[in-house]
């Protein structure tokens, strides 16, 4: 359902203190797994590379966020302390961005 579409997204950025994706993103796949005890969302968007610097410069989730490079993708863990979820990882490679987040 779009509705819940949108709420994953919303979730999964809040968890991770993402801002909202860069408003020309094409969402190339969006997962939702878990149980009652657990939830993850895993969101893999494109968009420019202007765009996502961008985004991440409005991203508290970034702030003082060093990444590891594994090839050619930055991988930057996210575990926000200020909030209860769990947090997870945001990957990017390129125009690539792949979001995965968890709560338990």
């Amino acid at each position: 359902m779009p509705w819940q579409k949108e709420d994953a997204i919303k979730c999964a950025l809040s968890w991770g203190q993402l801002e909202n994706l860069p408003e020309k993103a094409e969402i190339i796949s969006m997962e939702k797994r878990g149980s009652i005890f657990t939830r993850q969302f895993i969101i893999e968007f494109e968009s420019s590379e202007s765009e996502i610097k961008k985004w991440m410069q409005q991203s508290k989730g970034f702030q003082n966020n060093i990444p590891k490079i594994r090839k050619n993708t930055k991988v930057y863990e996210i575990h926000p302390k200020s909030l209860q979820s769990y947090g997870g990882r945001v990957e990017i490679t390129g125009n690539k961005v792949l979001i995965n987040m968890s709560w338990s």
